[in-house]
């Protein structure tokens, strides 16, 4: 029997949200061409060329559910200054391992930037070869080519150990809920803090926030799911107020989904910039403050 996925774990999900690839979602391969990236993707690129001036430079990313990664190792790809250093987490090991062999098959069909046409770069690894031979070995480690920065790691990820160095961005994207179905309003508390927390000073959270009528058919994939939802107080729409209370500005909507039943805003928020008085320094947040004029 195919497992439930009670965390938000589905196969084949980019095919299921993105109408344009859903003929193509029986491999859902990683697509780089600016016609079919997925929206959100596109969304976040569009606002960082327009705003490349005031935010700092995207050198460290993490994305919190990362399912297979197509958004994730799409915006690696396309963004202008390839990012040092790159972490997904999902707590499915399957879509991890899903996520590694689609970051194998973008290194294998990665063509040469367009200034680049010295012979040898030129005769790049055709994207057929990689079925009819066998992919491409990573480049080093010690190089900072394109997959040896990015990294897949199985796990669940507001239980897990924060990085020391922080990231300059954060993807959450459509997992918010399912955070909050599985550990309740404690579970959803401890991840936005930890976004917040792992943040950069100047650095941002790209967050896709699932409405509260969602959850109405997501409790209903397990009797556990639908207990949980029944003590729930926290609403969705306080996600934007609670990671204001922990020191993010919310820059606001920057897209919308376009699939049948995703049309989600992805929302922008920032960090403040570090000050000497206040450097690493967010607020506290009872669990249960009651949000203003709600």
């Amino acid at each position: 029997m195919p497992e439930v996925p009670v965390h938000g774990n589905f196969r084949r999900y980019y095919g299921m949200r993105n109408a344009r690839a859903a003929a193509r979602a029986q491999k859902d391969e990683v697509y780089v061409t600016r016609d079919d990236i997925d929206e959100r993707v596109a969304c976040l690129l569009a606002w960082l060329a327009q705003h490349s001036t005031e935010v700092r430079r995207i050198e460290r990313i993490l994305d919190v559910g990362c399912n297979a990664a197509k958004p994730l190792l799409e915006l690696c790809q396309l963004l202008p200054t390839p990012p040092k250093y790159v972490l997904g987490v999902d707590i499915d090991a399957e879509l991890v391992e899903q996520a590694r062999s689609a970051l194998r098959q973008a290194w294998c069909e990665r063509k040469p930037r367009a200034t680049e046409t010295t012979v040898d770069v030129m005769q790049y690894f055709p994207g057929c070869f990689s079925s009819l031979l066998r992919p491409l070995p990573f480049a080093p480690e010690s190089t900072d080519a394109f997959p040896a920065r990015v990294h897949f790691v199985q796990g669940d990820w507001p239980q897990m150990a924060a990085d020391p160095e922080g990231f300059d961005l954060v993807l959450c994207l459509a997992v918010t809920k399912w955070i909050h179905l599985n550990q309740g309003d404690d579970g959803l508390f401890l991840c936005l803090s930890k976004l917040a927390a792992q943040v950069r000073p100047g650095g941002l959270v790209a967050i896709e926030i699932q409405p509260w009528r969602s959850y109405e058919q997501a409790r209903s994939l397990s009797k556990e799911l639908r207990a949980s939802h029944a003590q729930l107080r926290i609403q969705p729409d306080d996600i934007e107020w609670i990671l204001e209370r922990l020191g993010l500005v919310t820059l606001g909507t920057i897209g919308q989904g376009t699939g049948q039943g995703f049309q989600r805003a992805l929302t922008l928020c920032q960090r403040a910039k570090a000050t000497e008085a206040g450097k690493g320094r967010v607020e506290t947040v009872p669990l249960f403050t009651v949000r203003p004029n709600k």
